[in-house]
């Protein structure tokens, strides 16, 4: 993607040039030009120029058209041509000299034409924006030198198979927290479209492909209604597997491109539903990552009033459980160039994502960016050689954190998906994966039941998921530096619960632990896991809480219910006083109740 302008912008701001010309090779060029039909133009404003070499609006629009007609090698000497003979002339071609050079790498020719911009172009409440995209460019140019200087981050990466890539455009990975399964975007025939005959590239689809050792299986078209005969570009899957965000430009939406979610109900992907005018607007909204709580989305759009071409933007749910109004991530994240294709990492809190106006290799780069004390980082760069001169994008991470999949169009025209290995400063903080099956405990049958993780210290409700109906299989994410209740819950059956603690220490695992829920009858005994007492004493820590309320909670929805509460203590000690300790604590528990 090159360093582009807003051309609205630049012929909006251009009010009288230092000349008139009465060239009808001029005055057809600058036609061409204002139509964007930059070839034509160049036709035109050479002959102009030919004629009258100190024709000083020719040189302006044809260095110009040719920088926007992709031949930023040629509009630098016409550049140089003007500032000769006039170097007071509308400074706007200082911009885009300085634009031209970044393309083509000339960093320290970049620095001097945007600082001659800021000196010559006019400032005033109607040229802030102008100024603030010059002084981010000086700062991308001046920062160029010590980046490539730098020592490598990381070992290269390592294009996927032709098993994965395509003859056609491959991108934007997403892994799941185990890091076994991948979804990703391909422009590859043979997808949903019905009208493929004597194309060199079919429409989006949305793929997954699943890991068996070291290798990637043979990707799979996912069906419909997440594919269409339209584009979809899968953006992301929920860390249980069970809800999928993806951007379509389908019919009855609201913008350009929408997003959209779907959820995995048994072995059916549901009918997708429009997020809605409170997260797409009229323009292109896309690019959507979602936390491993499914409480926040990030997404990328276009809407006016934002810092730049395209910004992040976040919406988080309401009370009712509801996704509320977007908002814009700010201008720590947002330049006034493009950032787009966000990831928020299984931590919560690690963002990646690509950015054209941070300072970087040229193109896309990706950067990383941490949520610390409510506000987010200074973006870093992710170094190279991950990062190149072309576009680098869509960066997503699982599993232990040790690897990272990307798409790249390093030296190609399209983009292909890439695996890199990630030093640990650069990898989000731990997590711990809990995953298995509910079943039923008498009958054996497979439970579609809400998985509940809180807080043990706080009693926050962390996130809520659900089983599947048709595999009973269930999956949270717990990340670094708490103490968790893990609970499962069915109505007509009695909760589980399980306390998992993970400090911060804790390096990554997965654990297995399948559920087994006992049906509500006459002579059940249930075990409630996660009651604490202080040492020696028969009071009730805070931490219990969490866990008698949701007995309390199971009883006023069974109002004929009827327990009986046992306790007992270790071994350790006089049997007498443990007797006596056993019966006081399990007094408290009924006083709670």
């Amino acid at each position: 993607m090159r360093f582009t302008i807003t051309m609205l912008l630049a012929l909006s701001c251009f009010g009288a040039l230092a000349q008139k010309s009465e060239d009808a090779s001029y005055t057809k060029g600058k036609a061409f030009y204002d139509e964007d039909k930059y070839p034509e133009a160049i036709a035109e404003l050479e002959k102009a120029v030919k004629r009258n070499a100190s024709n000083e609006d020719a040189l302006y629009y044809l260095g110009l058209s040719y920088y926007y007609g992709d031949q930023s090698e040629k509009s630098i000497p016409i550049f140089q041509k003007l500032e000769k003979l006039n170097p007071d002339y509308w400074g706007w071609f200082y911009y885009t000299w300085g634009a031209a050079c970044l393309e083509l790498h000339r960093y320290d020719e970049a620095i001097t034409a945007y600082e001659k911009f800021e000196a010559k172009f006019p400032n005033g409440p109607t040229q802030t924006l102008n100024h603030h995209k010059a002084q981010y460019r000086l700062m991308y140019a001046r920062a160029y030198k010590g980046m490539v200087e730098a020592k490598p981050t990381m070992g290269e990466p390592v294009k996927l198979s032709s098993t994965i890539n395509s003859a056609q455009g491959d991108y934007s990975p997403l892994l799941d927290p185990t890091g076994t399964k991948m979804y990703f975007t391909s422009k590859r025939l043979g997808g949903m479209s019905k009208d493929e005959a004597g194309k060199k590239e079919g429409d989006e689809d949305a793929y997954v492909t699943e890991k068996s050792g070291d290798t990637w299986g043979d990707p799979k078209l996912l069906p419909e209604p997440i594919n269409t005969p339209q584009h979809e570009g899968a953006d992301f899957i929920s860390a249980d597997g069970q809800m999928m965000g993806f951007t379509s430009s389908r019919e009855g939406g609201v913008g350009n491109a929408d997003i959209y979610i779907s959820t995995l109900e048994g072995n059916q992907w549901s009918k997708p539903v429009n997020m809605g005018n409170v997260v797409n607007s009229d323009e292109w909204d896309a690019n959507s990552t979602i936390s491993p709580d499914n409480n926040r989305i990030i997404f990328v759009s276009t809407r006016p009033g934002g810092y730049g071409a395209a910004d992040l933007y976040m919406t988080e749910k309401n009370l009712l459980g509801q996704w509320g109004p977007s908002v814009n991530m700010g201008g720590i994240l947002n330049t006034p160039y493009t950032e787009h294709s966000p990831f928020l990492s299984q931590d919560g809190k690690t963002l990646y994502f690509s950015s054209n106006g941070h300072p970087g290799y040229g193109g896309n780069d990706l950067f990383k960016s941490v949520l610390e004390n409510g506000k987010w980082s200074i973006p870093v760069n992710l170094g190279k050689p991950l990062n190149t001169e072309g576009n680098d994008e869509f960066f997503t991470i699982g599993g232990s954190g040790e690897k990272g999949y990307f798409s790249s169009n390093r030296g190609t025209e399209l983009s292909d998906l890439f695996e890199i290995d990630i030093p640990v400063d650069m990898r989000p903080q731990p997590t711990v994966v809990v995953e298995g099956v509910v079943t039923n405990e008498k009958t054996k049958a497979l439970i579609g039941a809400y998985v509940m993780v809180e807080d043990l210290n706080t009693g926050e409700l962390i996130a809520v998921n659900k089983s599947n109906s048709a595999t009973g299989k269930y999956l949270v994410v717990l990340p670094a530096g708490k103490t968790y209740s893990v609970s499962a819950n069915k109505e007509g059956f009695f909760f589980h619960s399980e306390l998992f603690d993970v400090p911060a220490t804790a390096k990554f695992k997965t654990i297995n632990k399948d559920i087994s829920l006992k049906p509500i009858e006459k002579g059940a005994k249930v075990i409630l896991n996660n009651i604490f007492f202080e040492t020696g004493k028969a009071t009730l820590s805070p931490q219990s809480r969490v866990e008698l309320e949701k007995a309390v909670d199971l009883m006023k929805a069974n109002g004929s219910m009827i327990i009986e509460v046992g306790g007992h203590t270790d071994n350790v000690g006089d049997d007498a006083m443990n007797m006596k300790l056993s019966h006081e604590r399990a007094k408290s528990v009924r006083e709670y109740l």
